[in-house]
């Protein structure tokens, strides 16, 4: 049976939780975006997908892609300041 260090295990639940605050925040950012300045070209018709739609989606990735790594950054930091302060 493995041992995870506890600033492996900070990391790792620091990354979780920044890709599914990333995804819903970059998702929600994409999509007022997407509806402000996309909404109104006819995307639709040469591609087959609303415009905000795809803002919503990109949002979403760029959006989980960096929240993951900010999290596991933050995590990181928390983990070797609390290391320290033992």
């Amino acid at each position: 049976m493995t041992h995870i260090n506890k600033r492996t295990l900070k990391g790792i639940i620091g990354g979780v939780l920044g890709f599914l605050i990333g995804i819903i925040g970059g998702g929600y950012i994409g999509l007022v975006i997407g509806g402000n300045f996309l909404g109104g070209l006819e995307l639709h018709k040469y591609i087959g997908i609303e415009g905000y739609a795809i803002a919503a989606y990109a949002g979403a990735i760029i959006g989980a892609i960096s929240a993951t790594i900010l999290g596991v950054y933050i995590a990181l930091k928390k983990a070797d300041k609390n290391e320290k302060n033992l």
